[in-house]
């Protein structure tokens, strides 16, 4: 519409300038050749040439030197006629003419960008469209690199998650060979001696358990949905919700030789969901507990800063490199490119998305071989949910 606009102004204005410039130059001769066409010259005696003059009649000269008249009725009309119908007839049709132009570009270039998109839907690349489609030439360029970036993304993830169930899949035979063969021996020696059946028994149970926790990450790999958790918030005790992290977390702490330590003020309400947020705490100290030096401290701190409840979890251990820290939010990203080890890589990815479906935020560093992770949610719903 906007070009449309653009272009009547200016034929409107190119219009006008023809007009006049046509009046200007040949307006006189076409004036006489009208009026020669239409009307001749009549001699009149003197006595009636006063009457001619009252009846309007245009006066002139004869090539004799005699008083002549001529009547330029018809010609009065047909220049009426030039100035009125025909003159604004042409500028109606100029118009007309404007309009279908303007309108069958327009439908080109709908043509064209409607072949441009089933091209793009059907996995082609975007055709060159003409030069007055520039900015739409740059738009499909943008979504078609989006569209590229999505795909890659989906790609890798599929990737990553395929490696992780081969690698699951893997080391899951592993305990299970083991559970295997020492139950068999416990089958095939009832007469071994009881502390090599107790030894047997023993670790056929750590295998055992390795195995739950290793089937336990395989179906959390396959019900993974982050858009799927839930978030219903309440008043909570942020110094209880951090002790009961810690404490949950105690056995773990001390089978890895790790102290766990919680600070926290009195009196600190944040309004979240204490089950989802104490999941995110959770893994997040798991992660700290797996990678901190033995005889070192996992520290979980909270705090009051800026309308928001802010929780810190340190370690001391490997530290993280900066293209680590870059993706180790991501789906289905192992630490162990990173830390030495780890499992299906939700932990922190599943943190993540708790923490922003809290509308806060959660980041990490790592310096010096101490790594902290630093998750912020406001203390109060915002005005909108009040």
């Amino acid at each position: 519409m906007r070009q449309l606009a653009v272009r009547i102004a200016a034929y409107t204005f190119a219009f006008v300038l023809a007009v006049a410039a046509a009046r200007l130059l040949v307006g006189d001769q076409l004036s006489d050749l009208i009026a020669d066409t239409v009307s001749s010259w009549i001699e009149v005696p003197e006595e009636s040439q006063d009457l001619y003059r009252m009846m309007g009649y245009q006066e002139g000269m004869a090539i004799n030197g005699k008083v002549a008249f001529r009547d330029l009725s018809d010609y009065h009309a047909i220049v009426g006629i030039i100035k009125g119908p025909v003159l604004w007839s042409a500028y109606i049709v100029g118009l007309a003419i404007v309009a279908f132009v303007t309108c069958a570009q327009a439908a080109r270039g709908v043509d064209a960008l409607t072949r441009a998109i089933e091209l793009m839907a059907e996995g082609e690349g975007a055709p060159v469209l003409e030069p007055e489609l520039a900015s739409a030439q740059r738009e499909l360029a943008r979504m078609e690199e989006h569209e590229r970036q999505q795909i890659r993304a989906a790609q890798a993830a599929e990737t990553r998650k395929n490696e992780l169930v081969a690698y699951l899949a893997h080391d899951i035979k592993t305990p299970l060979t083991s559970i295997v063969g020492y139950l068999a021996l416990l089958a095939e020696n009832p007469d071994a001696p009881r502390e090599a059946r107790a030894r047997y028994a023993q670790t056929a149970l750590e295998k055992a358990q390795a195995l739950d926790g290793m089937m336990d990450e395989f179906f959390e790999i396959t019900r993974y949905n982050l858009s799927a958790i839930p978030v219903e918030r309440e008043w909570v005790d942020a110094r209880m919700l951090v002790e009961q992290v810690v404490d949950e977390l105690y056995p773990q702490a001390q089978a890895r030789d790790v102290e766990l330590s919680a600070v926290a003020p009195e009196s600190l309400e944040a309004f979240v969901d204490p089950q989802k947020m104490a999941r995110a705490l959770s893994n997040i100290v798991r992660n700290g507990i797996a990678f901190a030096r033995k005889g070192s401290t996992v520290s979980c701190t909270v705090e009051e800063a800026d309308g928001s409840a802010v929780f810190t979890v340190r370690d001391m251990g490997k530290e993280i490199s900066p293209a680590h820290l870059e993706r180790i939010f991501e789906r289905f990203y192992r630490e162990d490119a990173s830390r030495g080890q780890g499992g299906a890589g939700l932990g922190l990815a599943i943190a993540r998305e708790i923490v922003e479906a809290h509308g806060g935020s959660i980041e990490a560093a790592s310096a010096n071989g101490v790594t902290t992770f630093t998750v912020r949610v406001p203390l109060a719903p915002s005005a909108s949910e009040c």
